[in-house]
């Protein structure tokens, strides 16, 4: 009677546990990048709604970017740091004169509503789409 393995049985023994470690280190790995870009993205979000909020507690005359029409106090482009990660923030404000207050040529105040548009991008990240808000600022009792 023969005791042991043999060599051919170490080696097929050998290659199905290799073969099973690299599927579960595929999904370990799969599984990591996947919170990892939801991370990303929460933090991202949480970013556009800090760049509303800052616009939502400004007077409704400085809703704008610097140097832009309207102009305003919120810088078009900035770079932020969040959890050591390179943000890009870009801004956007348009006036809006919406035509459901059935005053569009005799208009006093044609300015109705800022529509905001914040683009939140990743500088250093690999395969991060940007996320993109719009929103609108409208200030208390414009129309009568």
């Amino acid at each position: 009677m023969q005791r042991g393995f043999t060599f051919v049985e170490v080696i097929i023994g050998v290659t199905i546990f290799v073969i099973v470690s690299m599927g579960v280190y595929k999904a370990y790995s799969g599984l990591y990048a996947t919170l990892s870009v939801a991370h990303l993205k929460v933090i991202a979000a949480d970013l556009i709604n800090e760049r509303f909020e800052i616009m939502r507690n400004l007077p409704y005359t400085d809703v704008g970017t610097l140097g832009g029409n309207p102009p305003g106090k919120i810088p078009p482009s900035q770079i932020l740091v969040r959890d050591n990660v390179l943000w890009s923030a870009t801004t956007t404000v348009i006036n809006v004169d919406d035509p459901f207050d059935g005053l569009s040529g005799a208009d006093t105040k044609p300015n109705d509503y800022k529509l905001v548009e914040i683009s939140i991008s990743c500088v250093n990240c690999k395969n991060f789409q940007p996320v993109v808000v719009t929103g609108r600022i409208a200030p208390r009792n414009l129309e009568p």
